[in-house]
């Protein structure tokens, strides 16, 4: 009997402060169901990993007196760290956006999606979040700021940018989603998306001026460019399985389940998807996406500095009680 080949994933957090428990929450959330795949007799590929391009990183970096790469190098270590301590699985793959495949990879895909006649350049000016890195429109603001960062004040951008073309993904990723019924669990956050997505879609910006970012991935063939930190990064889920130089290792285990936070369901379940679509490659086959640890009321954020260190709760209660604390969940 041919073995079932599962590809399971996380979100990839950013490489900028130590690991905070809702990092150690999805990871635990997606080693247990990895595990699971095995004991049924699966073979499996279980990614994660760090998000290393940005601003905040880029500002992080030079606040401490180091390189960004000696920066994200620090803290890459310590999220290797909480996967020894969280008892993850040792054959789990841990890719970083700064490994020179990805950066190749994440180029590769770019230039997929502009021969596809979905990438184009336009001036921009823009509310702009900093912690999320992510350009917010007033419609989806709370009290005039991020819904996610109240204490943070919003910055305005204006440059020229390059947009991908989302808006004439509307009606692919209506059918995607009415193809596969189950494509994001649990229910509640499907008709989220789904909603979202009826709703109509804008252009987003893809790049950022390098002389204001240095920090990313260059764009091809346009020096004065880098890629938007989560259009690089999203690329990690093809690149960590050999996408575009092995395609074979790349048939065998793509699709992937993604497991990730409600505050990546947009990117995750709509954006990701379309750049998937435009590139001509196939869609994810299931998004996982859990709620918030919260202090107060409020999402733990190392931006908002309301975090608790999983190191500290393991060393105090054990391995199997903090897991058991987030799988119960």
């Amino acid at each position: 009997m041919t073995k079932k080949n599962v590809y399971i994933t996380t979100t990839l957090p950013y490489a900028n402060a130590d690991p905070h428990i809702g990092h150690a929450f999805e990871l635990a959330q997606a080693d247990a169901f990895a595990r699971w795949q095995k004991l049924r007799g699966s073979d499996v590929f279980f990614n994660t990993g760090t998000d290393e391009h940005g601003i905040k990183i880029y500002e992080k970096a030079n606040e401490a007196g180091r390189t960004a790469q000696e920066h994200v190098d620090i803290y890459a270590g310590r999220f290797k760290e909480l996967i020894a301590a969280l008892g993850v699985m040792p054959e789990v793959h841990f890719i970083r956006t700064t490994d020179p495949a990805h950066k190749k990879a994440a180029q590769a895909f770019w230039k997929k999606c502009e021969d596809g006649g979905d990438i184009y350049k336009k001036k921009y000016q823009g509310l702009y979040c900093v912690s999320d890195e992510v350009f917010l429109m007033e419609k989806d603001l709370v009290n005039g700021k991020c819904p996610n960062h109240q204490n943070k004040e919003l910055v305005t951008i204006e440059e020229e940018n390059y947009f991908f073309a989302f808006s004439k993904y509307q009606k692919p990723l209506l059918a995607l989603y009415e193809k596969h019924p189950d494509f994001v669990v649990p229910e509640s956050r499907f008709n989220e998306i789904k909603k979202f997505v009826e709703r109509g879609l804008e252009d987003f910006s893809i790049s950022r001026l390098k002389e204001k970012m240095p920090w990313g991935v260059p764009v091809p063939e346009d020096s004065e460019h880098v890629m938007y930190v989560w259009f690089d990064a999203l690329v990690n889920y093809i690149s960590t399985i050999g996408w575009p130089d092995d395609m074979a290792t790349f048939e065998k285990w793509w699709p992937v389940i993604q497991f990730a936070g409600k505050d990546n369901l947009g990117h995750q379940a709509a954006r990701w998807q379309a750049m998937l679509l435009s590139a001509g490659l196939p869609p994810s086959k299931q998004i996982m996406i859990h709620g918030f640890i919260t202090i107060g009321g409020e999402k733990m954020s190392k931006s908002v500095g309301n975090v608790a260190s999983p190191f500290d709760l393991i060393e105090r209660y054990g391995t199997a009680a903090v897991r058991y604390y987030f799988l119960r969940e």
